[in-house]
């Protein structure tokens, strides 16, 4: 039976002298932790980063593993590399402003409001001719 207590008095002083080991943290304990401030804690739980739980006014619990999840890296998504058309199939900016009579800045709104691909080549940015083409052919 004593060695039991003795066993319980362990974990409770183990507990004691470091509070960051705990499932459930109290905000001085997890600033403890991340070596941050209270403040940084409650704005993190604020802006949504870190989940947390009032147990009362003045008791704000963090779960350990919510913060453990702050150095988790997101999974990476590869992206497709995007291969220019051929420059045969595709209108240089003043080509574009002489065929649909256009000013460059309303040229360069249209391809950014319509998200179009663009690309440099030497001293010409170029875009596609099919991507202008079904653009102007909708509005006339």
């Amino acid at each position: 039976m004593a060695s039991m207590n003795e066993a319980v008095k362990k974990v409770i002083e183990a507990n004691e002298s470091d509070p960051t080991n705990g499932e459930f943290l109290n905000v001085k304990a997890a600033a403890k932790l991340l070596k941050a401030s209270d403040k940084m804690i409650y704005h993190l739980i604020n802006i949504g980063k870190l989940n947390a739980i009032n147990l009362s006014k003045r008791k704000t619990l963090v779960y350990r593993k919510d913060i453990d999840k702050l150095f988790e890296l997101p999974p990476v998504v590869q992206l497709k590399e995007l291969k220019p058309p051929p420059i045969s199939k595709c209108y240089n900016m003043s080509e574009a402003q002489q065929k649909f009579n256009i000013s460059e800045k309303a040229l360069f709104e249209i391809i950014k409001r319509n998200n179009l691909f663009k690309f440099q080549d030497g001293w010409y940015t170029y875009v596609a001719k099919a991507d202008l083409d079904k653009i102007f052919n909708l509005n006339n």
